[in-house]
């Protein structure tokens, strides 16, 4: 098991079991806590351990504020789950009285208490959460990665709208000669 799924069971231990402990309607699996946690690795530090390789790539802290950001991408999946459980129903002649658990105000106050852990875990690891700089790789191609320009270098072609060129007669798109 990953060192950030233990993490997040120490967190919020009711809410792990019912949602990745057994079955339930939500299809939420470890695989996709996994995946969580995988999303959060690579933000923080544009690598991903795997569950198996966690503990001996990441050293106790930065396992803390991955366990605890974990956490909190994982609380609103909880806060979901938690709104839909039924607490109890009753029914006499024509009236139905159903009842809800609210365990969500407490989830949200683990919540706010994790985001002042993970801000202080990551102020002692240098990180500032507001800009992480890992962030998900940049493609530059002029049209955002589409293919659909027909150029071996689309930087050559201009904005769409350059300065002083009259958007009304203004062509945007690179036409390319037949032949």
């Amino acid at each position: 098991m990953g060192a950030i799924r233990d993490s997040v069971k120490r967190y919020v231990p009711a809410s792990y079991s019912v949602l990745v402990g057994s079955t339930n309607s939500y299809d939420y699996t470890i695989d996709d806590l996994q995946s969580l946690a995988d999303f959060v690795q690579y933000r923080l530090f544009t690598t991903i351990a795997g569950a198996i390789n966690e503990a001996s790539n990441y050293n106790p802290i930065e396992i803390e504020l991955l366990g605890s950001l974990t956490t909190l991408q994982f609380i609103p999946a909880a806060v979901d789950y938690w709104g839909d459980q039924l607490h109890s129903q009753a029914t006499s002649g024509t009236n139905e009285d159903v009842t809800y658990f609210d365990r969500r105000p407490d989830l949200w106050k683990v919540y706010s208490k994790l985001t002042e852990v993970a801000a202080e875990l990551a102020d002692d690891l240098g990180i500032n959460l507001n800009k992480v700089l890992a962030s998900f790789p940049v493609v530059t191609y002029g049209d955002n990665g589409r293919g659909v320009l027909i150029t071996t270098d689309p930087q050559l072609f201009p904005p769409a709208y350059t300065k002083g060129a009259d958007p009304l007669f203004f062509d945007p798109i690179p036409w390319v000669s037949g032949g």
